[in-house]
């Protein structure tokens, strides 16, 4: 009867443990391209490993153990069918700090990591080369970073924030006897007196599209708006 339960104990512990190990998903991603201060790079080079547990997932080496950057938390509310959100949990939560966000595809295949700053760096999945043991970047002992503070709104690649109407500039009381000068308004001829452009941010988007309001159709997933950089907002000179 002894002899019994420990063979069982001994199955048991086994099967703890193969569960344990496929309970983490470990893939390599190789960065591809960059976008900082503005301008795009494709001169880049290096790769994460990032192992997912769950809702979590972490930078780590090539067996799913943590490098000591801290966790990454899928943000639900933000994340949908086309895209899931990873946020800081614990610890810095990744190499770029605190306020980064992951945002991988929903099939994992590509992730854009979005800095607080606006700078986006483009990984893609794939083999990791031959020799390469654990991440290409790895954080100094002792680099902290300030709190994370969760957005009100999704930080996609895409956002952007209306600008205010222009407050008119109240006219000085001219003297009775000193003719006012007539003045002329014009449409700006950029933005046919909206106040704002369409662009895009530069980042491929995957080939996804979306609805936007503004125009009133489909358009590319990058596709947003900003203020006209001829009138400055205003659409008229």
């Amino acid at each position: 009867m002894i002899s019994y339960i420990k063979r069982l104990s001994l199955v048991l512990q086994v099967l703890f443990c193969i569960t344990t190990v496929y309970a983490q998903d470990v893939h390599y991603y190789k960065l591809i391209k960059e976008k900082v201060n503005g301008t795009i790079s494709t001169n880049v080079s290096g790769g994460q490993f990032i192992t997912f547990r769950g809702d979590v997932c972490y930078e780590s080496n090539k067996n799913g153990v943590g490098v000591d950057h801290g966790t990454m938390q899928r943000n639900e509310n933000y994340s949908n069918s086309q895209y899931l959100i990873y946020q800081n949990k614990s610890g810095a939560g990744c190499y770029w700090g605190k306020n980064t966000t992951f945002k991988f595809t929903t099939d994992k295949n590509k992730l854009n990591v979005v800095l607080e700053n606006g700078d986006v760096y483009l990984y893609e999945r794939a083999v990791a080369p031959a020799g390469q043991e654990t991440c290409s970047l790895i954080r100094k002992k002792g680099g902290g970073s300030s709190e994370i503070v969760m957005p009100p709104t999704p930080i996609y690649v895409d956002t952007y924030y209306p600008t205010p109407t222009p407050t008119p500039t109240p006219t000085p009381t001219q003297n009775p006897s000193t003719p006012e000068p007539q003045k002329q308004q014009h449409k700006c001829g950029l933005c046919g007196g909206t106040g704002r452009v369409a662009t895009t941010d530069g980042v491929p988007s995957f080939g996804n599209t979306k609805y936007c309001s503004e125009c009133g159709k489909t358009v590319p997933d990058n596709h947003y708006h900003t203020t006209c950089p001829s009138c400055k907002g205003k659409g008229w000179w």
